[in-house]
């Protein structure tokens, strides 16, 4: 079969093969991201993702606790969300060093996630009722304290939404690696 067999609609040229070639993967991360966004959309393949993704940021995030104890109170408390951060970032630092688009997307997307789930612990400064690991109390919510340690545990809205947000920005980077990275 050669092209003149190919329906028009189907048949793709040289120029629309490259394009499809090299956006394929941000295309493909889309869906995963507004998974993230949405916190698993209410389906099981979707709140086993964001379980997966939420069980590997509170590893990291613990481990920040125990790395930042020796640098004061506040980053003690801090430092859970610091590396929680802090290393999806050092890897999207690694993609683009690297010249490894899919690698970057994917620690993209990664960030993404981990600024929504900053996001919510944030969010429930004020009310401190999320369940905290080793049926920690109230008085162990990190962003309770941080929030209270800086006297703006009235802004907690606005910082978690601006947090929200962040997510957003790393995923249309991501969005955007192929025009700089190929």
């Amino acid at each position: 079969m050669d092209n003149a067999d190919i329906p028009p609609m189907i048949a793709l040229d040289a120029r629309h093969r490259y394009w499809l070639g090299r956006w394929a993967s941000s295309l493909l991360l889309v869906p995963f991201a507004i998974l993230f966004a949405l916190e698993g959309g209410g389906f099981w393949l979707g709140e086993a993702l964001w379980t997966l993704f939420h069980a590997a940021c509170l590893i990291v995030h613990e481990a920040g606790h125990f790395f930042f104890r020796f640098f004061g109170r506040f980053l003690e408390i801090a430092g859970g969300t610091i590396l929680q951060l802090a290393l999806p970032a050092l890897l999207v630092f690694q993609g683009v060093y690297w010249h490894n688009k899919l690698g970057t997307q994917l620690a993209l997307l990664w960030l993404g996630q981990s600024f929504v789930d900053v996001s919510i612990y944030a969010a429930d400064a004020q009310a401190r009722s999320l369940p905290l690991i080793g049926n920690l109390g109230s008085e162990s919510h990190d962003w309770g304290n941080m929030l209270t340690m800086l006297g703006w545990l009235d802004h907690t809205p606005l910082i978690a939404g601006t947090i929200y947000a962040c997510a957003f920005v790393c995923w249309a980077v991501m969005l955007a690696v192929p025009w700089r990275i190929s």
